[in-house]
């Protein structure tokens, strides 16, 4: 949906499939009469730009008191572990577990919550229009003098 308006009969078809795969190129695909691969990747990223779909996310019950209560879950993350140090490990007659901080999934959602606030963003390549730049060879200036081969 573009922001202040209403949503195309196949933008609400590709939210529905982004929302069910978590794939914006797959939903393109499936909704819109694609040539290829690569151009369902291009209208699964405008779609994602230009489409609000704060509204779809409140009917389906992810609300903002949601989405926080499930932030702080998850910088909170814990797993657990096995806290025996010898060969054998732990099986489900032992009680040798523990729990540790799960510093991973908790950057995850500490990279999220950034994002969410605008504090974070995906590099994005402004300068070459996605095409790969070309390697430049650097010379270096050589400010030394240069010997005259006349005056040999």
């Amino acid at each position: 949906m573009p922001k202040g308006d209403e949503p195309t009969l196949k933008q609400r078809e590709w939210l529905k499939i982004y929302l069910e795969t978590g794939n914006a190129t797959e939903a393109a695909a499936r909704v819109y009469d694609v040539k290829d691969r690569h151009s369902a990747s291009q209208i699964g990223y405008e779609n994602l730009v230009k489409l609000d779909y704060s509204e779809f996310m409140e009917e389906a019950g992810i609300t903002d008191k949601l989405l926080q209560q499930k932030i702080l879950e998850g910088l909170n993350a814990t797993k657990v572990v096995s806290a025996i140090k010898t060969s054998k490990e732990a099986d489900s007659q032992s009680n040798d577990f523990i729990d540790v901080e799960d510093y991973l999934t908790r950057h995850k959602y500490l990279e999220t919550a950034l994002k969410l606030k605008k504090r974070l963003t995906d590099r994005l390549d402004v300068t070459s229009g996605g095409k790969p730049i070309p390697i430049l060879d650097v010379i270096p200036k050589d400010d030394s003098p240069k010997e005259n081969p006349e005056s040999n």
